[in-house]
């Protein structure tokens, strides 16, 4: 979730309380885990699993108690976040431990603190025992198991990984200014159905069938780095219009592409 127009969603400590609070009044109400989260200036991220509850409603409940509360405090009026909040889905253990880490990093990468325990409005210390979740926000023990059955070891083992990690794709986050970037030089895809025409058309210059695209691997690479480039489609998205490959696969795809020699 983004501030509109790149603007703070948080002006105070108090504030990120507040979301806090608004997450754990929502996680009573709809029965959703909370696996980890990130409170930065102008954005959040949020790792929840929905428990077969409707993530829009959640978010949408998320977004109006936290929205009332900011419009209030600040005597405002109008829009607080940027369009619909961004998801995707997560469908197996590499990327969910890629996700979590990814969150977690978030205050280092923008260059706030130089270790993710430094940062106070995450839930990394959660996850490495150096803070107790007395009110049980936080369900950590899916990704904490994928090391150790024992806490302590998991503990160490998720902050080793967490600190070594490397992104090698991007992870629902696309670059701001790249993305102002790429609409105002017109090659921005902006809808699953603009992707799907654009693929077609490549299809016909190409004069391939969309089952020879599936079996040319280099010519879907080319499709689905082309589309994860230029747009803000999800994974999942990408995979359905490059032969219905799976979100997994996709991330796959790249991560091998990134690794070349």
């Amino acid at each position: 979730m983004r501030g509109n127009e790149r603007r703070n969603i948080f002006l105070s400590d108090d504030d990120k309380e507040r979301f806090l609070n608004t997450l754990k009044r929502m996680k009573y109400k709809y029965n959703y885990k909370l696996e980890a989260y990130c409170l930065m200036d102008n954005h959040v991220h949020l790792l929840i699993n929905d428990n077969g509850n409707d993530i829009s409603k959640i978010m949408k409940s998320i977004n109006i108690s936290y929205v009332y509360y900011f419009n209030h405090q600040y005597k405002r009026i109008g829009h607080l976040f940027q369009d619909r909040f961004k998801s995707e889905l997560i469908d197996n253990d590499n990327y969910l431990l890629s996700v979590s880490a990814y969150i977690h990093n978030n205050p280092v990468k923008a260059g706030i603190v130089n270790l993710p325990e430094k940062y106070k409005w995450s839930s990394y210390n959660f996850y490495i025992g150096t803070k107790e979740d007395k009110e049980g926000l936080i369900e950590n023990g899916r990704i904490l198991a994928l090391f150790s059955n024992k806490k302590k070891k998991a503990c160490t083992a998720y902050r080793n990984y967490v600190l070594k990690f490397e992104m090698v794709y991007e992870i629902l986050d696309i670059d701001e200014d790249r993305l102002l970037y790429i609409k105002e030089n017109n090659d921005y895809i902006d809808s699953f159905e603009d992707a799907q025409k654009i693929v077609h058309k490549e299809l016909e210059i190409r004069g391939k069938t969309f089952e020879q695209m599936k079996k040319d691997k280099e010519f879907r690479l080319e499709l689905i780095k082309k589309l994860r480039s230029n747009s803000n489609l999800s994974l999942k998205e990408i995979g359905q219009i490059c032969g219905g490959i799976s979100q997994s696969m996709v991330c796959k795809l790249l991560s091998q592409f990134k690794n070349r020699p």
